[in-house]
């Protein structure tokens, strides 16, 4: 049963890609694909792709002239996720992240829009948290509606004139009924030995969910083109109603390889977390885990699947597996 959930709902996914709007590669029709078909669905995905850019450009044009060396750009995530465990069952959730740059405002003011807890998702790879296991939606369904408005319903103004005078994201927006401001930074430089190091800091305050800090360090050894080491250690604190502090720690190689429509990304590796209570970490979760992600048919569509093998030791559960599917297309 939780495994026709999971194929169901990466059916559900599939089915979006297909039939909303879709994108648009310039030809690309290959051996035993039919050639209506692939037209029909570029010609969709270009023609939200282009209504995009114009309501962009609109927004644009309300603050001023615009110049046509520094258009406005919109850019656009449409996602369902798919998980499931033996302890929590299946979870579908249906997921946007938007954004739109207007330079015409002094500031450089860009609207950014959908799921804000995409943003704390590694770019590159590696489970940050074991936090991708099902969760129940507290219904009989796998698929709450109330849910994913909620999830989706995050709305704010960010300056990313700041980071060019501070390296700081500022972010004024409105989640749900939590109204929030949020400043992100962060820094690279290079070690001995060809190691690259960078550290990352988020901090959010919320009228309903309050404080929340995240830091991550991260060091990472290139062997080649296509593989490196990495490993990403976190500190996140939260404060509503009474403090947490909790850890975690990801090691993980990357490999890439090019595949027909972009690049493919294997990922593999540990991980361990858990709390930090009077100062002394405590070891909560910890387990291998495998990803792989990479464009399927078209450059704008993307499938990953990840598997994970952990434990938690204050749910009382012993080590188990988990499916975490994703099915996403980039406007």
């Amino acid at each position: 049963m939780q495994l026709r959930w999971l194929i169901g709902g990466f059916g559900l996914v599939v089915s979006a890609a297909v039939s909303a709007n879709q994108p648009a590669v310039q030809d690309g029709t290959t051996a035993g694909e039919s050639p209506i078909e692939q037209n029909w669905l570029d010609d969709k995905h270009q023609q939200l792709g282009n209504w995009l850019q114009r309501q962009a450009g609109t927004i644009d044009n309300w603050f001023g002239k615009s110049d046509p060396s520094q258009p406005a750009k919109a850019s656009l995530r449409v996602m369902v996720d798919t998980t499931w465990n033996e302890y929590d069952g299946t979870t579908i959730k249906p997921r946007v992240r938007g954004r739109v740059k207007l330079p015409t405002l002094e500031q450089r003011l860009s609207v950014v829009f959908g799921d804000d807890n995409l943003d704390y998702e590694p770019k590159d790879g590696g489970v940050l948290t074991d936090e991708r296991i099902a969760t129940p939606t507290g219904t009989d369904s796998a698929y709450s509606s109330r849910q994913t408005r909620e999830n989706n319903a995050s709305l704010a103004l960010r300056w990313s004139k700041f980071r060019q005078d501070t390296g700081l994201d500022v972010d004024l927006g409105v989640r749900s009924d939590d109204v929030f401001v949020r400043a992100t930074a962060d820094k690279a430089w290079q070690l001995p030995h060809k190691i690259d190091a960078r550290f990352e800091q988020m901090y959010r305050y919320g009228t309903k969910s309050e404080h929340t800090a995240l830091s991550t360090l991260q060091f990472a050894k290139a062997y080649s083109q296509k593989s490196t080491l990495t490993n990403r250690l976190h500190l996140r604190y939260t404060n509503q109603d009474s403090e947490n502090l909790d850890w975690g720690n990801s090691s993980f190689m990357r490999w890439q390889q090019p595949v027909k429509q972009g690049i493919g990304e294997l990922n593999y590796g540990l991980y361990a977390g858990g709390d930090i209570v009077d100062k002394k970490a405590r070891l909560n979760t910890y387990g291998p885990y495998v990803s792989y992600r990479q464009p399927v048919w078209r450059e704008w569509l993307f499938v990953q699947t990840d598997v994970s093998y952990y434990n938690n030791k204050l749910n009382n559960r012993g080590h188990h597996t988990a499916v975490f599917g994703r099915v996403e297309m980039v406007f």
